[in-house]
């Protein structure tokens, strides 16, 4: 089966180093720097995980959880931010987990057993 991810970061590095790590384990990843074409791109590729960042330049992650969750109800809501306090609320809307920026490699390889 092909598994497939969706990055959705406004930081071109943080989607370009995902992806590389993504590549390794055998699953195409794409990636997204605005939550409108996130949650485009989620609609048409229903992504086994979504690496999904809070701070957006058009909003906030957060807020579009439930949102993606009905667009692609398959997909693992992995929530990224720098923002460490973020965990219980990202779980609270419906998020799969939460992984605090900087990457920790470890754990996103543990988000990909979800």
């Amino acid at each position: 089966m092909h598994e497939v991810a969706l990055i959705i970061d406004d930081e071109r590095d943080t989607c370009l180093l995902l992806k590389h790590f993504l590549k390794r384990k055998g699953i195409t990843s794409y990636y997204a720097h605005t939550l409108k074409d996130g949650i485009g791109k989620a609609s048409e590729v229903k992504p086994h995980w979504l690496f999904l960042d809070n701070n957006l330049p058009d909003g906030f992650g957060i807020d579009r959880v439930q949102e993606i969750k009905l667009l692609s109800p398959q997909s693992k809501i992995i929530m990224i931010s720098a923002m460490g306090n973020f965990f219980e609320i990202a779980i609270s809307t419906g998020a799969d987990t939460f992984i605090e920026k900087p990457l920790d490699f470890m754990k996103i390889e543990q988000s990909l057993l979800l």
